[in-house]
């Protein structure tokens, strides 16, 4: 008798040593399906972004808010150097916030999934409102599995 509540003792661990790993680990938002929020700032002439680490499939809610005194963009594309088109960025950008909604002191947001894996170096958030990229306004993310 002894041994088998030895055993059942060590069975009611495992499971819930089992149940514990499991639910540290599908705790995250993604499991529920629910969004994670990412607050993006834009500054003459910086963007700061709570989260540059992103994981594909993971939906993502961007609030994004323009605390400069002018207007600004906010686009999620490949690094681009020189002065881009408003077709050449909307070719280029996997999604974006325009300056009409972006204006000094507005926020907006932005709903996105990643759909593949981007380096370092292979995406940035970004304005390129003349002179903006320049000033340093893009923000290097990567997207990883």
């Amino acid at each position: 008798m002894s041994r088998s509540i030895n055993k059942l003792t060590l069975l009611i661990a495992l499971v819930m040593v089992v149940a514990l790993g499991l639910a540290a680990c599908g705790g995250s938002a993604s499991a529920s399906n629910q969004p994670v929020d990412v607050k993006v700032t834009l500054t003459e002439f910086k963007i700061d972004s709570s989260i540059t680490d992103f994981k594909v499939g993971v939906p993502y809610h961007f609030t994004v808010t323009n605390q400069g005194t002018v207007p600004h963009e906010f686009q999620i594309m490949p690094p681009a150097t020189g002065q881009l088109t408003a077709d050449q960025i909307q070719k280029m950008a996997l999604a974006g916030i325009g300056q009409s909604s972006l204006g000094a002191g507005a926020t907006a947001t932005l709903d996105y999934t990643f759909t593949q894996e981007y380096a370092q170096g292979a995406l940035e958030l970004a304005c390129h409102l003349p002179g903006h990229y320049e000033g340093g306004m893009h923000v290097p993310i990567v997207v990883t599995k």
